[in-house]
């Protein structure tokens, strides 16, 4: 009967099995180890978050989930090396929002799309901001500090991490929001070195990493006027939010991790993913080491299709952003 089949025939008989084997393929997934490229440098949160949940899915797979850290270039390296990855699983990337909302507006040229060549799995934590000035900063609250910026437009200076990213992009939000004008001191992306300088009196401000800033402000070191997330931090809980203080309550200008797998990943195996990492981020060890440096779990994660929901909003608040700075493709 076989040789009767014309051509079409064959190959509707050969897709139909194709759709009858690929659930179990899902189920048998994964097959191999499974490597999570990091798009930052070993020791950051976005790093300790990864192993943390890498090992829990290890254990829950029963195949090793190997992190790979490739810094540099704001991520785009390990962006591109995902999106030329095999689309079977095995290979997953985790960014924050530079890569997946910023960059594509900010570089002339991308070797990716961040729209078309990621299939996102699950965007599970954000890391706000803390705007901190030295101890002893002249200015008693962030409104004290709002009138002197009117008072003297550019006199009062801030640091970041470098042009164009997430902390930067913070100050000039709020730069916006408020119709003031700080001076932008970019660091090459040290905030280390931008959070001495701040306590050296070198610079008058900062949008800190939490991590970073917590410690210092617990020691006196520095001093906080506001957090950019919509809800004030455990870890700081006398310190407003900067949309509290302003009486913005939608003021957010937060950066982002998510997990994504090279476009065209079967779906079956993203869903597969995406549960397990559902069950994975409610462990209350992995959830206190989040809210241990001063980030906030998004729970339950976004899935998929809420994941590319916010990403969109994200890409837009950013590039309309960008487009007010001309830093549409400035690098």
């Amino acid at each position: 009967m076989l040789g009767t089949l014309t051509k079409a025939g064959f190959a509707a008989v050969i897709l139909a099995a194709a759709a009858v084997l690929s659930p179990l393929k899902a189920q048998d997934y994964p097959t191999e180890n499974v490597t999570v490229i990091v798009a930052l440098g070993a020791g950051g949160s976005m790093d300790v978050i990864t192993r943390l949940y890498g090992e829990k899915l290890a254990e829950r797979f029963g195949k090793p989930f190997i992190v790979d850290n490739r810094g540099g270039a704001a991520g785009n390296l390990a962006a591109e090396a995902v999106a030329r990855a095999k689309p079977d699983g095995h290979t997953l990337l985790v960014a924050s929002s530079g890569v997946y909302a910023i960059n594509k507006m900010y570089f002339k040229t991308l070797r990716f799309d961040p729209d078309q060549d990621f299939e996102p799995i699950a965007l599970y934590v954000k890391i706000p901001f803390v705007l901190v000035a030295r101890a002893g900063s002249p200015w008693p609250s962030l409104p004290d500090l709002i009138k002197a910026a009117k008072a003297e437009p550019g006199r009062i200076t801030f640091a970041s991490t470098g042009v164009g990213l997430a902390p930067h992009l913070a100050g000039e939000l709020l730069k916006a929001k408020l119709d003031i004008d700080l001076t932008h001191v970019p660091y090459k992306g040290s905030m280390a070195q931008a959070i001495s300088d701040v306590m050296a009196g070198h610079v008058d401000l900062v949008f800190a990493d939490p991590s970073l800033a917590i410690p210092l402000l617990k020691d006196g070191r520095l001093k906080a006027f506001g957090t950019t997330a919509t809800e004030r931090l455990p870890q700081l809980p006398d310190v407003p939010t900067i949309g509290e203080a302003i009486k913005a309550p939608d003021f957010e200008a937060v950066s982002w991790h998510m997990i994504a797998a090279p476009a065209k990943t079967p779906k079956a195996v993203v869903d597969k993913l995406q549960a397990a990492l559902q069950e994975t981020l409610k462990d209350p060890v992995i959830v206190d080491r989040i809210k241990s440096m001063g980030l906030v779990p998004v729970s339950p994660p976004l899935g998929p299709a809420a994941a590319k929901v916010y990403v969109a909003a994200e890409s837009e608040k950013w590039g309309a952003l960008l487009k007010r700075l001309d830093l549409v493709g400035k690098q």
